[in-house]
């Protein structure tokens, strides 16, 4: 039976919600949504940037580098 334009479900592993379209493969193996790939690919860079104070910089960055991401998907889906 054809599924028409249907999108595969999963589960995101992260947030653990049920969501549909495009998963991601984290390093470990984790299936992620878009969203809580973008948070964890932008806090791994964020840690490596931010020598002087880890944590309260990473923090700021991670937010900044996922909104950017989050973004930039959303325009080239136009």
């Amino acid at each position: 039976m054809a599924l028409g334009s249907a999108k595969p479900a999963f589960r995101c592993e992260s947030c653990d919600q049920r969501k549909s379209g495009r998963s991601t493969l984290s390093v470990t193996s984790r299936r992620l949504c878009a969203g809580c790939s973008d948070q964890l690919a932008a806090t791994a860079a964020a840690m490596m940037v931010n020598s002087e104070n880890p944590v309260g910089q990473a923090i700021a960055t991670t937010g900044w580098l996922a909104a950017l991401r989050a973004h930039r998907r959303a325009r080239q889906g136009d």
